[in-house]
């Protein structure tokens, strides 16, 4: 079980995705990455905002984390939502 910093809802790790701060300080987003990560609910947004707003990367990354780095956060989580709603729609039912 893992924990998403902008909701608090605690769920299996196949329903998040793990943000990563590199040393350069942008963020990365990847399970298999090395260092301090932190767990957000995959493809949601408003999570992101929410973890924003509270100030929750910092903490949990344990390191300044820039606004133009959760601003490009933002873009990859929601680009990858779309990817992921069209594929479904894409993808042909089994009946």
């Amino acid at each position: 079980m893992r924990t998403c910093i902008g909701c608090r809802r605690a769920t299996a790790p196949a329903e998040l995705v793990r943000v990563v701060r590199r040393v350069d300080g942008t963020l990365a987003i990847g399970r298999t990455l090395a260092g301090r990560g932190a767990w957000l609910c995959a493809g949601s947004v408003a999570c992101v905002e929410q973890a924003r707003s509270r100030g929750a990367f910092g903490r949990a990354l344990r390191g300044p984390v820039s606004e133009a780095a959760l601003d490009t956060l933002t873009t990859e989580l929601s680009a990858e939502a779309t990817a992921q709603r069209s594929c479904r729609r894409e993808r042909p039912r089994e009946d």
